[in-house]
């Protein structure tokens, strides 16, 4: 950002909340399970909702007018690189939920969010402000804390194709959106997850 012009916005926000009675939802019997899903609160879903998809809303329409400016100067100048890009972070659980972990209102409210770039990017689109997503495998972060005891996903790592956790794979990834080779990009959602929705589990 610079004093007049936004070129790019990288909206990441993300919270997890998990049910407070675990459970492994590919073997607890129908009663366990219930009483695991019961235990979600309702205030779990309506907090993730708020992080995962309605604050990236917010923020995308607040900076609207500095992400046009940036997109009505490329255009004058005749430079047709795309600026005026948004890059919301979702996750490649809004695509299948394969964990063993219950983590329903996680996934469901980052389809929401996947969603909400196709709806943002249609909305812009008359300013080519660009709306894309990143949809994340494991990557380490406070959330989840790759290496560390206890990590309920950490003997999947290895597991996955390209048998590691992310690292700077999203960097890389949010460079190529914003960048002129991905200037002609827009409404999609990119999944960079070193092939993790392709298992389950881990298992092919």
């Amino acid at each position: 950002m610079n004093c007049a012009i936004t070129d790019l916005l990288v909206s990441n926000a993300g919270i997890r909340r998990d049910p407070g009675i675990p459970c492994d939802v590919l073997t607890a019997p129908l009663e366990e399970l219930q009483r695991s899903m019961w235990s979600h609160a309702e205030t779990d879903w309506r907090d993730t909702f708020a992080v995962n998809t309605t604050a990236h809303y917010f923020l995308a329409v607040a900076l609207m007018p500095l992400l046009a400016a940036a997109a009505a100067a490329q255009e004058r100048g005749g430079q047709g690189d795309g600026r005026g890009a948004v890059v919301v972070t979702s996750s490649c659980a809004s695509m299948r939920n394969v964990t063993n972990v219950d983590l329903s209102s996680y996934a469901a409210r980052k389809a929401a969010t996947d969603h909400l770039v196709k709806l943002l990017a249609a909305k812009f689109g008359r300013w080519y402000i660009r709306v894309n997503g990143i949809n994340p495998g494991f990557v380490p972060s406070n959330m989840n804390p790759v290496g560390a005891e206890g990590n309920m996903f950490s003997n999947l790592f290895g597991q996955v194709p390209a048998r590691r956790a992310g690292n700077e794979d999203i960097a890389g990834a949010v460079l190529y959106l914003a960048s002129r080779a991905g200037s002609y990009v827009n409404g999609i959602s990119l999944v960079v997850d070193g092939g993790r929705i392709l298992v389950a589990n881990g298992q092919q």
